[in-house]
Parts: structure tokens; sequence; C-alpha cells
């Protein structure tokens, strides 16, 4: 029988399990719209998500973690249909602010999840955050490069077994949610972080774990969960989530897809080749960021990979061809792969001891602000891409992009405590 962590990886795999998604800037693209409004009916996704936060926040408090995450994706599959469905462009906007609305519940909110069942038994969040993540990876290319070759054969199958992935994930998460338990009333214990998890389950001296009740927001409704607190390191490595992240999905969705398929007119097999080297290089990325974090910190380990974003950009800029788009997307995956586990582990270590949903919430935060920065970068390709060579659009990202991450990661809090776990000496 598989373990709660390996179910949840199973979820995440079946929610990552993207068909449509190297397909979508091309689905748009051939339906007649114009650059300026495929660019548009894309950025739709990433303003719903950087608002979204008044609506989902509340109500994913009032569901609970797992049944957050299990509405979330019902509600991904159910714009993935809708992207599928005749209509046009308002129904795709629709069906984006849908699929988003979906994402903003689940999006985070399954992080917390893991945490909360890691806390549970003891074992170690980061190392399953860290292998979890690194699969959905591998689950993208997959799924990626057969999305490419089914749209050749029917434009909305893609679309379709995207939603029936999401459709599974909301089956397989509440296998995992049931290891929780429900919350009572009198049960007000505060959820640890994953680094506590990891240290209480690597401790050789240590007894074996005993099992605590649920916390907070566990698995019941949250009446306690309220705003993230105002904490400066929270902060900062929100801020650099968004700004690398953001730069790096912008290239991926908007920029590369442009690049390759107007541009250069590669065919959709190779087309989804080259986008699946971007998931190719995030697989291994995020299968060794907990490795990696152990050895250099997680600020080390945050400067390395905004690096590698960064060299993705200038390799894209040096090479505007597909060879020079595939190395660029390596480098773009392999700089973004680890992003996500090194500031998911850092988040829980700045609000170590407070209720899951407090966690839950930051790390929705940051999926807003990293959707608001993505939104600008989509809109501006749609109203430059046409305009102006691309060369000349790439330099003006290029620029912004080196900038913003040398400030944010220079911001990023020092590490109370060595890459190997000693105090840093006062």
């Amino acid at each position: 029988m598989l373990s709660p962590q390996q179910r949840f990886t199973a979820y995440r795999v079946l929610s990552r399990s993207y068909f449509h998604l190297t397909i979508l800037f091309v689905f748009f693209y051939d339906r007649g719209l114009s650059l300026p409004v495929v660019e548009v009916a894309l950025a739709v996704y990433g303003v719903t998500l950087a608002v979204a936060g008044v609506v989902t926040g509340p109500l994913a408090r009032r569901l609970g973690l797992t049944g957050a995450v299990a509405t979330g994706e019902c509600l991904k599959a159910a714009g993935l249909l809708l992207l599928a469905a005749p209509g046009g462009l308002p129904v795709a906007v629709v069906a984006q602010v849908v699929a988003a609305l979906g994402f903003s519940l689940a999006g985070g909110t399954d992080s917390a999840l893991l945490a909360e069942v890691c806390r549970k038994d003891g074992s170690d969040a980061r190392s399953w955050e860290s292998r979890s993540g690194s699969l959905t990876f591998t689950a993208a290319l997959v799924a990626g490069v057969l999305g490419a070759l089914l749209y050749q054969v029917s434009s909305i199958a893609p679309f379709i077994l995207s939603a029936l992935m999401s459709a599974l994930a909301a089956l397989m998460v509440t296998t995992v949610g049931r290891e929780l338990g429900t919350r009572t009333p009198g049960d007000t214990a505060p959820a640890q972080s994953p680094a506590h998890a990891a240290s209480r389950s690597t401790a050789p001296s240590a007894p074996p774990p005993s099992v605590p009740a649920a916390s907070p927001a566990a698995d019941g409704p949250d009446t306690e969960g309220g705003p993230v607190p105002a904490s400066g390191a929270v902060l900062r490595w929100s801020t650099y989530y968004a700004v690398v992240r953001g730069f790096v999905l912008a290239l991926f969705i908007g920029f590369l897809p442009y690049l390759l398929y107007v541009r250069l007119h590669v065919s959709l097999p190779v087309f989804g080749l080259v986008l699946g080297a971007y998931t190719l290089s995030g697989y291994f990325s995020a299968r060794n960021a907990r490795r990696a974090v152990d050895r250099f910190g997680a600020r080390g380990t945050a400067l390395a990979c905004a690096a590698l974003a960064g060299a993705g950009l200038l390799i894209l800029l040096w090479q505007v061809n597909a060879v020079g788009a595939t190395l660029a997307t390596i480098a773009l995956g392999a700089g973004v792969g680890a992003v996500r586990p090194v500031v998911v582990g850092a988040i829980g270590d700045a609000l170590d001891g407070l209720p899951a949903t407090v966690r839950a919430g930051a790390l929705r935060t940051n999926e807003a602000r990293f959707a608001a920065l993505n939104t600008v970068l989509i809109l501006l390709a749609g109203l430059v891409l046409d305009r102006f060579a691309f060369s000349s659009v790439l330099l003006g990202v290029t620029v912004a992009y080196l900038a913003l991450a040398t400030a944010v990661v220079a911001a990023l809090p020092a590490p109370s405590r060595q890459p190997d776990g000693e105090p840093v000496a006062a």
C-alpha cells in the first residue's frame, strides 16, 4: 500500500500532467487570433491568479487543506474543458479565469498539505517536496511532447486529457487527506515547519515520533487562519520567487512559442521537444534542490538558480535560433526547477510554529505575486513582438531580469544556520 507521501506524489504528477501547455499559444494562434489578442488570452490566467486570493483565500480556509486542493483541481478540469469548447475568445477568457481560480486554490495549499502529512509521521517534508516537484517536471515533459503530437490529430485532445488528469488528481488528493482526520474544536496545536519535520526524522538520538492530532487547518474547515504575518523574510523570499519564476514562465509561455512557431516555423514535434528540454532540466534541478540547500544553504542555492536562468536569457540573446532556444530552455529549466522547493522550505522556516493555513496563505501569495509579474511580461510580449526585432525585445527583457534578480537575491535574508545545520556564530 502506498504511503500518504507517495499518494501525494502521485497527486502532484497527475495534477501537473499538462498535455495542453506546450501548444496553448499555438492553439490560440491557429484560431485566427492576432498576436496581441493571443497574449491577452494567455495573460487572463495570470491576472486572475494575481487577484484571486480575495476569493480563494477565505474559501480555502473554510474548505481545509484537502478540500481546497480537491476543489481547485476540479475547477482546473472545468476550465480546461471550456477551453476545448467552441465559442471563440469570450469562452477562452472564461475558461482561463475558471482554471486560474482552481490553481489559486490548489497551488501552495498542496505544499502545506504535504507538510502536514509529514508532520504527522515525522518524515522529511523538504525531501518529499523536492522529490514530488522533480517528478512534476517529468510529467510535464512527457505530457507536453505527447500533447504536441496529439494536437496534429485533434486540437482539443490535449485539453481533454489535461482535464482528465486534474479530475484524477482531485480523487487522489482526497486519499491523502484521509490520513489527517478532521479538526476538533479544541485542537489548536500549530503546524511544524518542514525543517522541523526533517530534523525530527533525522536526529539519531530522538525517540520514534509520536503521531500528534491534526493541526488547526489540517483537514477540517478553518476558522482561525488569518492573514499572513508581515514577515520581512517571507516578503523577500516571495519577491525572489515572483521575479525568477515570473520571467522564466513568461519566456516559456509567451516568448519562446512565438519565436519557434511564428518566426522560426519549426514543426510541432520539434516545438514540443524544444520546450520539453525545459522540463527535463527542471526535473534534475528540482530533484537535487534539497541536496543543494544542505550543502550551500537556501540563499546560495537561490543565487545559483537565478544565475542559471540569467544564463538561459544570455544564450538565447546570443543565438536566436532553434539550437539557441534549446540550450536556453535547458538553462532556464535548470534555474527555475529548484526555486519552488527552496522557497517553500525557507518560508516554512520563517513561519515555524504557526498554523498550516498561515503557511498555505503565504504560498498562495507567492503564486499571486508571480502571476502579476508574469502577466505584465506576457502582455508586453503581445504589444512589442510583432513591432520590433525579437533580439531587441529579448535584450530589454534580459537587462530587466538581470537587474531585478540581482536586487532580490541581494535582499534575501542571511541564513540563521550554516548549510550543515550549525548555528551561525554571533
